[in-house]
């Protein structure tokens, strides 16, 4: 039997079915739905936010395209009653076509759409921190949510099938509209597949791309130490790890010298981080302090402009410098320039730095 959702009212103590429909309350299903969703996405999820409406795709409009926090497209197509088995197909085929969009399509349909940028969407409505974002796979998986006012038996079980035997992230969500005795609108739902299950499934997948990403920068961590010990033994006793960052001691209890790597640029930095022992008073932002003063003078020696990131939110601080001209991690074709730029900067931001760090207190 399909899933349906039925509504009931306390009326003078006694319950009674709440039947009313949207057109019978005056309302217009497809467009009233439309804008209430824009009002509030929480609705289809919480962990989607709309990156696009009325989307053309090879197949024609969508309806919303959005995004999750691990930065998995979410193909929602709206149908103003019951959902037949037809609007599986036509998803499937909205999700063959943006499966092959770039970030840089995709970043362009969220300005226009949002007047923000998909990073800068994912870092407010997920409360992401910057270097968690530079982190995430941008459209790795397609998942598809068909909304509708009901469902057939036949999609139902479609949808269960793939969902249960190939782990597809699909799912229904039905909406229910009803209109109470004293005038007030309500809309519940309800998910065929629940969203604890599609979290689970979306964690599963979110791990598959982790253990890719360890093996690729594990690699790429073996490669840039072989070179840089050839040049010096700064990074001797450093081993490749699975992070997106290795560092050595810059010969001051709290103080490292970095290499860090994302899926789109690779950098260098010092990192000052005492440990919440030195938090109060912070330590790290009184030798963050010294060295900025003396900023001019350090970049004259080093010969190119860094950046000084004091963090005033966070306990630790930063002094870094960015390549993002040849790509990062997954620019695999690119890598020996990487570690090349990786390594001269390094060898160089060490020797600048090293006399400035050891008279720091």
């Amino acid at each position: 039997m399909a899933t349906e959702i039925k509504l009931w009212e306390i009326d003078d103590g006694k319950l009674k079915p709440s039947e009313i429909t949207m057109a019978e309350a005056g309302r217009k299903e497809v467009n009233d739905l439309e804008v209430w969703i824009k009002s509030n996405s929480e609705i289809l999820g919480k962990d989607i936010f709309i990156i696009g409406e009325q989307v053309m795709t090879k197949r024609g409009p969508l309806d919303f395209l959005g995004i999750d926090r691990s930065g998995n497209l979410i193909i929602v197509e709206l149908k103003r009653d019951q959902l037949h088995r037809d609007v599986l197909a036509q998803a499937v085929d909205y999700a063959s076509d943006l499966a092959s969009w770039d970030q840089e399509k995709l970043n362009d349909l969220c300005e226009r759409y949002t007047g923000k940028n998909i990073g800068e969407c994912l870092e407010e409505y997920f409360d992401l921190e910057n270097e968690t974002i530079e982190e995430i796979s941008i459209n790795k998986f397609q998942k598809i949510l068909l909304v509708g006012t009901g469902v057939d038996e036949s999609l139902q079980r479609m949808v269960e099938w793939l969902s249960d035997n190939y782990d597809v992230s699909i799912n229904v969500l039905i909406l229910k509209y009803t209109k109470t005795k004293s005038g007030d609108e309500i809309i519940a739902k309800t998910t065929i597949i629940s969203e604890d299950v599609e979290q689970e499934k979306s964690q599963r997948h979110q791990r598959k791309i982790y253990a890719e990403r360890h093996i690729l920068r594990k690699e790429f961590w073996t490669k840039l130490l072989k070179q840089i010990k050839e040049r010096t033994n700064l990074f001797n006793n450093i081993s490749p790890g699975i992070y997106s960052w290795i560092g050595t001691g810059a010969g001051k209890s709290g103080i490292s010298y970095n290499f860090v790597i994302y899926n789109n640029f690779g950098g260098i930095d010092i990192y000052l981080d005492r440990g919440k022992d030195y938090a109060e008073p912070n330590i790290n932002k009184k030798r963050f302090d010294k060295l900025i003063s003396q900023k001019e003078e350090i970049e004259g020696k080093f010969g190119k402009k860094l950046s000084w990131e004091r963090l005033d939110d966070k306990r630790a601080s930063r002094i870094a410098l960015r390549f993002k001209g040849l790509g990062g991690l997954k620019n695999k074709e690119n890598w020996g320039k990487i570690h090349q730029d990786m390594i001269n900067n390094m060898i160089r931001l060490e020797e600048v730095f090293r006399d400035y760090i050891l008279r720091l207190e």
